[in-house]
């Protein structure tokens, strides 16, 4: 009995497109003479394929998804296809309208929709396609056995050598927060570093410099290489089980908040919601992390508890933060991209996410039903100024922005790339438990907490590492309290508490953190840390 026939043979391995059941690695050589190629899927059914294939009549690869059209193809693929690509970035399918039929095969090189995909390409007229991961189960005889070698194919064990000067980062799957600012600081002072950057949104492209390079987050083919050359490694959130650090590498902690945090993290709120997937991430990252970056002794004394570390801290302060000294030139800036008259004055309104409790505690937007319409009017009378009002979800939940009802005066910047260039260039900030309240008081501008579920969320979310009733900031559960809180307001007063706060936490802020850590990391990178 022949491959075919034991595929065949077999009701579970039959697949849902005929052709599938009989096409063979020998047809698809056979049938490619003098035609051109595109492989259909920009992913690890590719890379696969570039490695193991000599071809040199492969015009490009194309994809559904269209975040990754016109981007490199070797942002998802090993960089040996760009050598073997005609097109050097990823295509839309209708690039196929462009070629005569009979002279393209198509090879679906995704492992998960080859059925889609099929039909898809019948609907435009096109039969001459085959199927990787199809070709390779009849050649193994089993259809899991075939996607797991094509899998660990493209993922082999690295085992080249560290590369001294190589820094991977990663910042929450984005380009920002210490790391962004702290990145920048190193190209500054130094010409030979090799930055690498983990990103989960190809969007982000645009917005980092050329000298970065940036790794797709959602292909472990692609930043475990990465990972396991790079000297150092600078995450601001859990580096997962499936990473392995070896001995002559370093891990630097440096966070998601700024110098203060309300809320518990980390080890702190996972044993608290008795999670106990994330408390062995907790453990593990735990033993992992050689350095943790703080901004203060409260800072490091949380982070001790929520990482559950021990070992060194590097108290420099708030890296992230130091672009709120920039408000002006931030505020041109977010302006010119909105289109905001830069006279007006900008209320940044960023509420935190809440976690539905079921199996697991599940992310989602919390509309708090603020009246937008008697904001504005008390902004106007207390303030005598032009407001704008911008609204920022926290990047968890940014895509939720999209169904949430807003009058026109609201601009939704939850998908603008930087929180803290929102931070920096707004007047007046609203939150109600997120960390990023402090920062704008950094710089001593005026924050209102706005908190209409505050009961259920400190008993039943989140422990606080603050008692709400002691921030600095005038707080609200309805909107007839915010309005009054606006209409009291004095400066004055709020700057007196403000530095009294400060001072009890241990919180002073210079606009220069970035360029402490760039130090401190430079000088681990030459040697002169241990």
């Amino acid at each position: 009995m022949d491959a075919i026939e034991t595929v065949l043979g077999q009701g579970h391995n039959r697949f849902n497109i005929d052709k599938f059941n009989f096409q063979t690695w020998e047809d698809f050589n056979k049938f490619k003479k003098n035609k051109s190629i595109f492989l259909f899927g920009a992913g690890i059914g590719a890379e696969f394929y570039f490695k193991n294939c000599a071809d040199n009549n492969i015009i490009g690869v194309i994809d559904n998804d269209i975040k990754k059209h016109n981007l490199p193809i070797d942002f998802f693929i090993d960089k040996i296809a760009m050598d073997k690509c005609q097109k050097k970035n990823v295509m839309d399918v209708s690039v196929l309208n462009k070629y005569k039929k009979d002279d393209i095969v198509i090879l679906i090189a995704n492992l998960r929709y080859s059925k889609e995909i099929s039909r898809q390409l019948e609907s435009l007229g096109i039969e001459n396609y085959f199927s990787i991961l199809e070709m390779e189960a009849i050649k193994r005889k089993s259809y899991s056995e075939a996607k797991n070698y094509i899998i660990n194919s493209a993922m082999t064990a690295n085992t080249d050598k560290i590369e001294p000067n190589k820094i991977v980062f990663y910042s929450t799957g984005g380009y920002f927060g210490h790391g962004k600012y702290i990145a920048e600081e190193l190209l500054k002072i130094r010409k030979d570093l090799d930055i690498v950057w983990i990103v989960d949104d190809m969007n982000l492209y645009v917005h980092v410099p050329k000298s970065i390079r940036l790794v797709y987050g959602k292909y472990k083919n692609k930043y475990m290489p990465e990972l396991e050359t790079a000297k150092l490694w600078i995450y601001d959130n859990m580096v997962p089980l499936h990473i392995k650090k070896r001995p002559e590498q370093i891990y630097i902690q440096v966070k998601h908040w700024s110098s203060i945090t309300l809320k518990t993290f980390g080890y702190d709120v996972s044993s608290f919601r008795k999670e106990e997937a994330d408390i062995e991430i907790s453990k593990y990252n735990s033993k992992l992390i050689d350095y943790i970056i703080t901004g203060s002794k409260f800072d490091t004394d949380t982070c001790r508890s929520g990482f559950l570390f021990e070992g060194n801290v590097v108290e420099i302060g708030s890296p992230r933060s130091d672009i709120l000294f920039k408000g002006s030139e931030c505020k041109k800036k977010v302006c010119n991209f909105y289109g905001i008259v830069n006279s007006k004055k900008i209320l940044l309104y960023a509420p935190t996410y809440r976690c539905k409790q079921g199996v697991h505690f599940k992310p989602e937007a919390y509309e708090t039903n603020i009246d937008y319409e008697l904001l504005l009017k008390k902004l106007t009378s207390k303030f005598f100024a032009d407001w704008i009002i911008v609204l920022r979800l926290h990047p968890i939940v940014a895509e939720a922005s999209k169904n949430i009802k807003r009058p026109e005066y609201v601009i939704d910047a939850s998908d603008y790339p930087d929180s803290q260039e929102l931070v920096a260039a707004a007047d007046i900030m609203i939150s109600d438990y997120s960390s990023i309240m402090f920062e704008p008081a950094f710089v001593k501008k005026p924050v209102f907490l706005f908190a209409p579920d505050r009961k259920e969320y400190i008993n039943g979310e989140r422990k606080l590492l603050i008692d709400y009733d002691c921030l600095p900031f005038p707080n609200a559960e309805s909107n007839e309290e915010l309005a009054k809180n606006i209409d009291n307001f004095n400066q004055e007063e709020y700057v007196r508490e403000l530095d009294e706060f400060m001072e009890m936490y241990g919180v002073h802020e210079d606009g220069h953190a970035s360029e402490r850590a760039a130090k401190f990391i430079s000088d681990l990178i030459d040697g002169k840390r241990s």
